[in-house]
């Protein structure tokens, strides 16, 4: 029986050994890399951000490839894409977690991703088999580090067990040993783990060799003060991306919960280490109980010394002063002009409908323009031209897309309002999806911290180089964009791009705008939905229009036009359209609770109309409707709601 008993202790230890092999100890003989693939939740907290930049930092680490997961896993992987080709990393394929998903999560640091300007993207490949496929092709040597939920890794032990030996070890960040968020007993269920909590049963009793970074070694440590400003103030290239993202973040102090992650793929010297057998409760809470330890955990971290490593990968050197807007194209600011004969694109920023085309800029709500409860606040970003631009400079931004690419007019001019300080330029650029480029042109001797209201002449926008030619009628555009120096403050409010008053025209340009609908792109129940057929205009008109269709309740024509979401009305609201009607000369507008009916109205020709709504004050809108009598046909163009 001792001959038994000792038998038993030898081949147990002899396991332990062979599950910690690689584990003990992380750091790597002199001159070798550790060939790392690395899976991330990047998007949510700054902290996986700052562990990418780790990597990325690191000669120690060779990074065979980056996996995005949880919620919307394609913005996660353009995030990374973007922060790849900004720093001229780009051979590192990604691959994203899940597939493409409309409308995107665009919140908080996911706005980043949705640029369109950067050419990497994501690889074909899912994640898990992108996995798969590297492990097979290195069999023992990647470390696999994971830094998010571990639903990639749960799934691909899963589904491609035969993997299993091919992982050199899994090392993670996730757990919560003897210590919570506020670094005090008693233990309680970390983020990672809790996120998906079958998934990190399956990881922990997976037999692969774990190490682990929970919250007692991570949650301590925090990025403040001179730390803080070394990491996110020296203007180089990979610290400007990260400023970018700490922007959009919106919060003070990360906790470098995944930086110990990283660190712990090729130095545990900053760590004490304990050898333990982890399992994931019901709850999540990862518990260390009795039997074979399957775990490297660090369970307490010098933090003053990780700091102070931390700092110097991610910024050596002396600070880079940035790039000054150059006055290229200089140009000067136009009256804006009576009632515009065309809107094409409007953004006022008091709702969230269009969130998803806010390229570039936050929501500021302390400081906007009289009449308003939000305007956008620019952010960090590279120059969208990346053709003729200046691809390394960074500049504060707004930058706004008003999908779906609306086709210009003969005089299309820029309405905004602006708040600048820290510099007095300001650059005004455009996107065409007909020729391709970016055309632009800048404001000089501006004021400063004060808002006002400016008005560009749009034909007069040119490439950096001086070519391109004038912004012409029927050219379709894109992004809107307006840039100041890094160092700057920029908020803007309620943009118009439109085509100029026609001569004659005696009404004042509209104030308060809320929508406009002109159906020329896009599709109806998507960028148009409501009840209605989009149809191309008869010569010698254009484009398109909205013609009606039976209300299958009523069995009387109509047309309703969503607004795209809930909008705020003025007390006083007007509604500007263009419309061709047959079989009637009268209809009936409704509004907000409102009803306008119309009498006396052009037959058989296309013609204008202004409604007027006295909807009082904190009223809301989700539609316009277009009542007929039976018989009737209305085609409806131009809508302006101000």
């Amino acid at each position: 029986m001792i001959i038994g008993r000792l038998t038993f202790a030898i081949t147990a230890l002899g396991l332990v050994m062979f599950l910690l092999t690689g584990t003990l100890r992380a750091d790597s003989p002199v001159g070798l890399k550790v060939p790392v693939l690395l899976d991330t939740d990047i998007g949510g907290d700054i902290d996986d951000a700052l562990a990418l930049a780790l990597a990325l930092s690191s000669p120690e680490i060779d990074l065979h490839g980056i996996t995005t997961v949880d919620g919307d896993a394609h913005t996660r992987a353009l995030l990374v894409c973007r922060l790849l080709h900004a720093i001229d990393r780009a051979n590192i394929p990604v691959a994203s977690g899940a597939p493409l998903r409309d409308p995107p999560d665009y919140r908080g640091q996911m706005q980043y991703g949705l640029r369109p300007a950067f050419r990497k993207r994501p690889v074909k490949e899912a994640a898990v088999e992108f996995l798969y496929a590297r492990l097979k092709a290195n069999p023992g040597e990647l470390t696999l580090c994971a830094i998010g939920p571990l639903t990639n890794v749960a799934e691909l032990l899963t589904k491609h067990p035969d993997c299993k030996p091919w992982i050199k070890r899994i090392v993670l960040m996730g757990g919560s040993v003897r210590v919570g968020y506020n670094g005090r007993p008693p233990a309680e269920p970390e983020w990672n783990i809790k996120s998906d909590i079958k998934a990190s049963r399956t990881v922990f009793a997976s037999g692969v060799p774990l190490v682990v970074a929970p919250l007692d070694a991570t949650t301590e440590v925090k990025l403040e003060g001179k730390e803080r400003e070394a990491v996110f103030g020296t203007g180089q290239p990979l610290p400007n991306q990260l400023r970018a993202l700490y922007q959009l973040w919106d919060q003070p102090a990360p906790t470098l919960f995944d930086p110990v992650a990283i660190a712990l793929c090729i130095d545990e010297r900053f760590c004490k280490m304990e050898d333990l057998h982890l399992e994931v409760d019901d709850n999540g809470l990862t518990r260390a109980g009795k039997g074979m330890p399957n775990a490297h955990v660090a369970t307490s971290i010098r933090r003053e010394d990780f700091l102070k490593w931390f700092v110097g990968r991610i910024a050596p050197g002396k600070p880079i002063a940035p790039v000054a807007l150059k006055a290229t194209n200089p140009s000067a600011p136009v009256e804006r002009g009576m009632m515009p004969n065309r809107v094409h694109v409007l953004e006022n920023y008091e709702t969230d409908i269009e969130r998803r085309w806010w390229l570039s800029g936050q929501l500021e709500t302390k400081n906007v323009p009289p009449g308003s409860k939000r305007a956008c606040r620019g952010v960090l970003t590279n120059d969208f031209d990346d053709l003729q631009g200046d691809p390394k400079g960074m500049y504060t931004a707004v930058i706004f897309n008003p999908v779906p690419g609306p086709p210009m007019g003969k005089n299309t001019r820029l309405n905004f309002r602006c708040w600048l300080k820290g510099s007095d330029r300001l650059r005004i650029q455009i996107y065409s999806l007909t020729n391709g480029y970016h055309r632009h042109l800048t404001l000089t001797k501006l004021p400063q911290a004060k808002w006002q209201s400016l008005t560009v002449d749009m034909t007069r926008c040119r490439r950096p180089d001086g070519g391109g030619g004038p912004l012409s009628e029927n050219e379709r555009i894109d992004d809107i964009q307006f840039y100041t120096d890094a160092e700057a403050e920029l908020i803007i409010d309620d943009i118009i791009l439109y085509d100029a008053a026609l001569p004659g025209e005696k009404r004042p340009f509209p104030e308060g705008p809320i929508f406009t609908g002109w159906f020329d792109t896009g599709r109806q129940g998507k960028e148009w939905p409501g009840d209605f057929d989009i149809v191309a205009h008869k010569p010698p008109r254009r484009w398109k229009a909205a013609r009606s269709i039976l209300d299958s309740t009523s069995d009387r024509p109509w047309i309703r036009l969503g607004l795209r979401g809930e909008r705020p009305l003025n007390e006083t609201t007007r509604l500007r359209f263009r419309y061709h009607l047959t079989g009637a000369s009268a209809m009936t507008v409704s509004l907000g609770g409102r009803e306008n009916p119309l009498s006396d109205l052009k037959k058989g020709e296309w013609a204008e109309k202004t409604v007027e709504f006295a909807v009082g004050k904190g009223r809301r809108a989700s539609e316009v409707r277009f009542l007929l009598p039976k018989g009737a046909e209305l085609f409806l163009d131009d809508v302006l709601l101000y």
